[in-house]
Order: structure tokens, then sequence, then C-alpha cells
């Protein structure tokens, strides 16, 4: 396994703008509040920005033009009814949100949803498509990322945190969050050999071929390491994602950072972020030299709803497109 290692720059940390909070027009499950308390991905097309949480089955639809409570399309079958501790036992754990490009079949592309693999009964997702507008077509279908999984976990020797995923092409990117232990940060690069089969027909991800499979020491913040929170495709070239330092003993959070990698799995800019916000997701958009991000975050307090962030960052000149 190929190790790369890095710092967070020596720069002050980006300044988020607080965009509005998470709120819903109905609670995701009986005993939960009417808002979205731990958001862990978020993706906009055009005037729509789609967010899951950590502990909900059904993915929350922002209009940003209407500045309205979101409402909650299902995504996923299961039961959150019950107490906090029963609600955390079966939730889905959907930690990773992306947008896939147009494949056959799929003229738009769509939003795929992913699991984190913590347990097994996590290995789950799922797939919406696009219309041309970017608001969502037809029905969610479920996709069964256990094969996949279980090869990740092969090649971890143990258990597994997908928090990011990205596709570059016919690649899928994974990332692992590894904030437990002596383990490491890591992106695996998978061969999605049909993913316009996967869609339509099976809706298994194969295992494919593990095209390469990356460490990453992202640095510490106050003597903590900083572990992947999310990802996302920018452009044909490069990826963005973030990361968090969470104290493992007390499940304090030390800051984030926002950073890109290239093609070839190299990081280039790694900066920190206001410390108040422990980012748990973001959607990243280029145009003439400088990403425009959103971020959503989770502050680890039920009753609080999540909020949605922005802010920009240039990019390096030989990564700008424009």
């Amino acid at each position: 396994m190929d190790d790369h290692t890095t710092t967070p720059e020596s720069l002050p940390p980006l300044e988020l703008r607080r965009l509005r909070d998470l709120d819903l027009s109905e609670p995701p499950a009986e005993g939960m509040a009417a808002h979205v308390a731990s958001a862990s991905g978020v993706v906009r097309r055009g005037d729509f920005v789609y967010v899951i949480g950590d502990d909900m089955l059904q993915l929350a639809v922002y209009e940003i033009a209407a500045n309205e409570p979101g409402r909650l399309l299902p995504v996923l079958s299961g039961d959150l009814a019950g107490s906090a501790k029963q609600r955390s036992d079966r939730k889905p754990d959907l930690e990773a949100l992306t947008a896939l490009p147009p494949v056959e079949g799929e003229p738009h592309g769509g939003l795929l949803g992913l699991g984190s693999g913590s347990r097994r009964e996590r290995d789950r997702g799922f797939f919406w498509s696009f219309a041309a507008d970017g608001s969502l077509h037809g029905e969610p279908r479920t996709i069964d990322f256990h094969p996949v999984y279980d090869l990740l976990r092969s090649e971890l020797e143990g258990e597994i945190n997908i928090e990011g995923a990205a596709v570059f092409e016919q690649r899928l990117w994974l990332f692992h969050r590894a904030n437990r232990g002596d383990g490491l940060n890591a992106v695996a690069e998978f061969e999605l050999t049909d993913l316009s089969r996967t869609l339509a027909e099976d809706q298994i991800v194969d295992r494919g071929e593990l095209r390469s499979l990356r460490a990453y020491d992202l640095g510490e913040i106050d003597g903590v390491r900083v572990c992947f929170s999310d990802a996302t495709t920018l452009t044909s070239e490069l990826i963005c994602f973030t990361a968090s330092a969470e104290n493992s003993d007390d499940g304090s959070i030390r800051g984030s950072v926002v950073g890109t990698i290239d093609a070839g799995g190299e990081v280039h800019r790694l900066r920190t972020i206001d410390s108040r916000w422990k980012v748990e997701g973001l959607d990243a958009t280029l145009d003439t030299g400088v990403i425009s991000f959103l971020f959503v975050c989770d502050q680890d307090d039920p009753d609080v709803a999540s909020p949605l962030l922005s802010a920009t960052m240039p990019v390096e000149s030989r990564f700008d497109g424009s």
C-alpha cells in the first residue's frame, strides 16, 4: 500500500458563511426533531440541494430559491422508531453522497449514497436518477456494496468506515476514515467495469479490480489525527475532500480541513477550517480559478439542526480548466 504524508497549510483557517439551518417539514422518525441533526453528505444540482444524515432513512431535499424547510424522500427501507440507542443500532449509517456522471441509461447522472460499512448491515446505499434540471427522476434503487466492502475489509485487515466517495471516469474512489487505534486513512480505487449495468440490472457493485490502495497521513490538529470525512469530484483531474480531528477518547472535535487530491493520488491543498465546525460533507464547483464549496456539519447534538455553510478557495492554476 502506497503511503502519502501531508500536513495542513500555514494559512488562516478558511472562513465559512452560514447559509441556513437544515430544518425539515417533518421529523425523520418518531422521537426525532424536525431537522437534520447528523448531516453527513451534500450535493447541489441546479436549484436543488440534497442532504443525507447518518441516522436517517430518507434524503432531505432543499430548494435554494424557496428558503423553506426541507422535505424528506425515503431512500432505504427500515425502522428507526424507538429510543436513541435503538435508532443508533439500526441506522443505515449513510455517510457518503456523491453525484455520478452520465452513463448509458442515465443521461443526466444521479445521486449515489453509501453506507459506512462499519457493520455488515451498513453495506447498502442507494442511487437516484437526475432529471435535466437537477431534480430527481423516477424512484430510488437500493445498491449493494457488500462485495466491494468485503474486499476492502480483507485488504485493510479489519473494520472499514467509508466516509466519502467520488468517481473518476470508470473508477470509484472510496475514502476510509481511520480514527480508531493505529489504523490508517486510506483511499481505494476500484475499476467499475460496467456501471450502467449495475444501476439498471442487478444493482450490486461487483468487486471488480482494486486498482490501488493508498494510505494517507493528514497530520494533526492539537495532537489529534486528521481523518477523512467526505469527498467529491471537482474536475476530471481533481477531487476535493474534507477531514476532521476527533478525539476518540471523549468525542471532542479539534478542527477540520478541506483539501484536494489529483488523479494520481497526490494531495495539493490542505487548508484548516474555522474550528467551530465539524465538517462532515461537501459539494464543490470550480469557476475561473476559485472553488466554491457547500459544507454540512454534524455538531453531535440531536437537538441542534445541522447547518449548511459556504466558502471559497483558490485552486492551483494548472488545475483551472476555465
